[in-house]
């Protein structure tokens, strides 16, 4: 089985004070690490690469500590212990071949094709997909020509909100200049878009956020904080009106409350229920709550109305139609 572990990072590009020297070395010290039966000293390993690290003592002990980095930021699991004996004190490095080698996932040849053909359809943006199939001994290159049919963006949050979802973390964000904390239930991308779905705790609701969107840093609570409820579903969960789905303007609310001609009370009623009813006016005219945290969503829907309906709130929402229909007019658009 090979090895998980491949060297694209160790460049210049992404380490400017390195050599082509040290990926020899690196390479060796990985080598030495899985071939030896006991647990290696520094001492131990510069006597073993002689000529590899400096003379200088603590330069050589700084050039090993980053061939340790090195290693270990790409996934390679080094086991440390402290040695007693002629060299007690001593710190020991070695890898165990076992937990180094990725396991074989014995896949038969459909089940290798469909993941060959996941792969070559789904771009994350990253060379991951690619290194994923090294990892399980597929033929990269059968899928390098493939039709690429979704691309999607990779956002460096999205590790911590998988991380918090799968122990029930409870994620703290900003977004539209709100703080925000939600119980994050699952993660799914749409539309080329990562959009994360859990209980908002501050308008005590369901909510999805667009992840682009967030403001700046996550941050995760205490595992097992929050229960996900039983036979969730992120894929029905995810809202079917687009009205629903956030996007970068915020008008003060996620809720639009509109006057709406008796004679069409029938149609919204039917897209939101019973329950979007607010009020009915003495003239008849039935104020309704509608979703408007997409606000474009929102207008689209609302000029389908023509004269038949008014925003009377959030205040913010109200000055966006006015000002929009007042350009319109300006500009003798339709």
């Amino acid at each position: 089985m090979r090895p998980c572990v491949t060297f694209h990072r160790v460049t210049r590009g992404v380490y400017p004070d390195l050599v082509v020297h040290q990926l020899e070395r690196v390479t060796n010290l990985l080598t030495l690490l899985l071939t030896t039966r006991q647990h290696l000293s520094f001492e131990d390993v510069r006597h073993a690469l002689r000529g590899q690290y400096p003379e200088n003592l603590a330069a050589a002990r700084a050039a090993f500590e980053r061939d340790k980095a090195i290693l270990r930021e790409e996934g390679v699991p080094i086991d440390q212990v402290v040695l007693g004996g002629d060299r007690a004190g001593a710190t020991g490095y070695r890898i165990i071949r076992s937990e180094y080698e990725v396991k074989d996932f014995g896949l038969d040849p459909d089940e290798a094709l469909a993941l060959r053909v996941a792969v070559g359809t789904i771009r994350m943006g990253t060379s991951w997909s690619q290194e994923a199939l090294w990892k399980v001994d597929l033929e990269s290159h059968l899928y390098a020509d493939s039709v690429v049919g979704v691309e999607l963006p990779v956002d460096e949050r999205l590790p911590v909100i998988h991380g918090a979802i799968a122990e029930s973390r409870p994620l703290k964000y900003r977004y539209h200049d709100k703080d925000r904390t939600l119980h994050p239930y699952g993660l799914l991308a749409r539309q080329g878009w990562w959009y994360v779905i859990g209980h908002d705790t501050g308008v005590d609701q369901l909510r999805t956020y667009r992840v682009d969107r967030i403001q700046g840093g996550v941050t995760s609570g205490e595992p097992a904080s929050f229960e996900r409820p039983v036979g969730f579903d992120v894929r029905t969960a995810f809202p079917a009106d687009p009205k629903l789905l956030p996007d970068s303007v915020d008008v003060g609310s996620d809720v639009a409350e509109v006057r709406v001609d008796p004679r069409d009370i029938g149609a919204v009623v039917r897209d939101h229920g019973e329950d979007c009813i607010v009020r009915t006016d003495p003239d008849g005219w039935v104020v309704v709550g509608v979703p408007c945290s997409n606000v474009r969503a929102f207008m689209i829907w609302l000029f389908g109305f023509l004269e038949r309906a008014e925003v009377i709130g959030p205040p913010e929402l109200r000055r966006m139609v006015v000002d929009w229909l007042s350009e319109a007019a300006r500009e003798g658009r339709p």
